[in-house]
């Protein structure tokens, strides 16, 4: 009890959505990398249904995608906000993306001019 405690309040307070995963270990095997592999490899499986269940998830995947003739819902009002960046911010998101070093791109949105820049 004490461990679940203590463990909940230290991911809380560095940040719960930074950890992607746990893994509970009981030796030094269970954290190898060929270790953490195969919990990946056991995570992404498809998860074992019998074949009421099977059936019931092929009806949904069948009813949600739209081959019976009926209409997603569409918002017809705003579906979002064009904004035009700087050459200078699209070039740090590109190294984000390709860099392996560690790097933070801050970019700052001033609501006044980006409201009166549109007259």
């Amino acid at each position: 009890m004490l461990y679940a405690s203590t463990r909940g309040s230290l991911t809380k307070s560095l940040g719960s959505t930074l950890f992607t995963d746990m893994i509970f270990a009981s030796s030094r095997a269970d954290i190898t990398p060929e270790a953490y592999a195969a919990h990946r490899r056991h995570i992404t499986a498809p998860k074992p249904l019998s074949a009421r269940e099977r059936e019931i998830a092929d009806l949904r995947a069948a009813e949600s995608s739209g081959s019976h003739g009926t209409r997603a819902r569409v918002n017809h009002v705003a579906t979002g906000v064009e904004l035009q960046w700087p050459q200078e911010v699209k070039e740090a998101v590109k190294h984000l993306t390709t860099s392996d070093d560690c790097a933070v791109a801050v970019l700052v949105c001033d609501m006044f001019f980006m409201f009166f820049s549109s007259f």
